[in-house]
């Protein structure tokens, strides 16, 4: 009998660690965005295109034209912002 015991108890270790080993795959929509350096007087902005949706939209700098992107593809399509991410084609 505790024979048995033992045997469930590494069987039940053995599931927990590959449960824990699982890649978790991201669960959403992934966008193709296009981006273009236009300078102005100002030092210059990044315009992007979202082919898919046919959307564009504007950011000041480089770092901020992923997060701009998926602010504007969630507000054009309704999904929620965590769901969404961005490719970028420069």
């Amino acid at each position: 009998m505790h024979t048995l015991q033992r045997t469930r108890t590494r069987a039940a270790a053995a599931h927990r660690t590959a449960r824990a080993q699982r890649v978790l795959r991201p669960v959403g929509q992934c966008f193709e965005i296009q981006i273009d350096h236009q300078i102005d007087h100002d030092g210059g902005r990044w315009m992007i295109r979202i082919p898919e949706i046919r959307g564009a939209a504007e950011a000041s700098c480089r770092s901020a034209v992923e997060a701009t992107a998926r602010e504007c593809i969630a507000a054009l399509t309704g999904i929620p912002l965590g769901y969404i991410s961005v490719w970028v084609r420069d």
